[in-house]
């Protein structure tokens, strides 16, 4: 039977003052290597629909996998709606405006399951030919999907995408029975030939910690990763959240036009990026999804909002509801940009009379992430003397409250990468302090 997402709609604005759909269906692709074998091939297909109603003023939502009967989620929604909260937006009319970003390379969709099996056995001849005693560890994955939004105002919002991943992670049990895991990533919309870059980069980084260093409490400077910056801008994300702000729960709520950071930090959340993994023509809401600053030179500048949140704080929408078929539009992140800094890696280690590289992290949902405070155990951490590496540092954790650091800001990186959904440099931040387990 074919799905007929516009009777939904049709059915749903017949019984509601409003309604939107949204519609997602994908195949997904991966391999997987554990422990220097191949573990798993899988592939695998989805389709679903969320559906958001207004009746009587109040929000209802259901979703279903089962599209033969449409009758049946139109109901669900409705009578959900009994118990909803207060709506307090109106739905987008006509169609979103898909702009020009590129999100769908049809050749991910392509690439034969032997290729990417082949892909991670060149990678792992590589550990092997490293050293034989390492535990090789691979994940690659594509996808393909389409989704639409369409509403009772007459939106109907389409867009194609694909993405391509991979993971690649190497351990190593030392002697002194002490384990050196070694982990790197990397995602795109476009597909990738090969993932030995990758495993390239997590042999150094082997080497580097093969060598131990005897740390020293105290504070000192630390250099964070783009890898592990995360661990410093993850509660600021999560304060930038329009939920939250009307909640009264942000550490930012009313600091609209106010300094909060150092000058030297400017975030902006952009969904224009040809390729990048969050970019799309339009939210899950169907609004045009664009760039605009929400940290600019440590001034707090906009807030991440959705339709319903635009209307709680009495603010225009962002264009950052972000929903799946199981879940409400909610306010997020398309991608997360840091503006590069004036200060290469290398110098940036090179200026360290003693400090701290954290290259990755181990914990932290402990913490008040409301409060902007973190704990964060140091999984992969190099010691800095005289501005040269002298060793891996183990059994360590560092704290702190990102307000705090980030309003005292060292040095910002002047190279970007690209982790995830996140196009972030490396950050060198003072006042830190290395704790060393007992």
């Amino acid at each position: 039977m074919s799905i007929n997402l516009e009777d939904i709609i049709e059915l749903a604005g017949r019984r509601c003052e409003e309604a939107d759909l949204y519609y997602h269906s994908g195949e997904d692709r991966s391999v997987d290597f554990e422990n220097n074998k191949l573990k798993r091939v899988t592939s695998s297909q989805s389709a679903g629909v969320g559906l958001r109603v207004v009746s009587n003023g109040r929000i209802g939502f259901a979703s279903t996998t089962d599209l033969r009967d449409p009758r049946r989620v139109v109901d669900m929604a409705v009578e959900s709606a009994g118990f909803g909260e207060k709506a307090v937006f109106e739905l987008p009319a006509g169609g979103a405006d898909a702009g020009d970003v590129q999100t769908c390379d049809p050749a991910a969709g392509r690439i034969p399951m032997e290729r990417m099996v082949d892909m991670g056995r060149e990678a792992l001849q590589m550990s092997r030919r490293a050293n034989d005693d390492y535990l090789f560890n691979a994940s690659i994955y594509t996808g393909q999907g389409v989704e639409r939004v369409l509403n009772t105002r007459g939106l109907d919002a389409e867009c194609e995408s694909s993405s391509m991943s991979a993971g690649v992670g190497i351990e190593e049990v030392n002697d002194d029975g002490g384990l050196l895991d070694v982990y790197e990533h990397k995602s795109w919309g476009r597909p990738f030939e090969s993932i030995t870059d990758i495993t390239k980069t997590v042999l150094g980084k082997m080497q580097l910690g093969a060598e131990s260093a005897a740390g020293r409490a105290g504070r000192m400077p630390m250099v964070f990763t783009p890898k592990t910056i995360g661990t410093l801008l993850a509660p600021v994300m999560t304060a930038l959240n329009g939920k939250l702000v009307h909640k009264g729960a942000s550490r930012l709520a009313g600091q609209l036009g106010e300094k909060a950071f150092d000058e030297r930090l400017t975030i902006y959340d952009d969904a224009t990026i040809d390729w990048a993994p969050g970019s799309s023509p339009f939210d899950g809401e169907g609004l045009a999804a664009g760039r605009f600053a929400l940290i600019e030179a440590g001034v707090v500048k906009n807030y991440l909002l959705d339709l319903q949140t635009a209307g709680l704080l009495g603010m225009h929408p962002t264009g950052n509801g972000y929903r799946s078929v199981s879940s409400r539009p909610s306010p997020g992140s398309a991608n997360s940009l840091v503006a590069a800094g004036d200060t290469p890696y290398d110098d940036m280690v090179s200026g360290m009379k003693h400090g701290l590289i954290i290259d990755q992290t181990l914990g932290g949902g402990q913490s008040n992430t409301l409060a902007g405070e973190f704990s964060v155990n140091v999984a992969l951490g190099f010691l800095v003397d005289n501005g040269r590496i002298s060793g891996r540092v183990k059994d360590c954790m560092v704290a702190g409250n990102v307000y705090e650091v980030l309003s005292d800001i060292e040095a910002v990186g002047a190279e970007r990468q690209w982790r995830g959904a996140a196009c972030v440099p490396a950050l060198c931040v003072g006042g830190l302090k290395l704790a060393l387990d007992a």
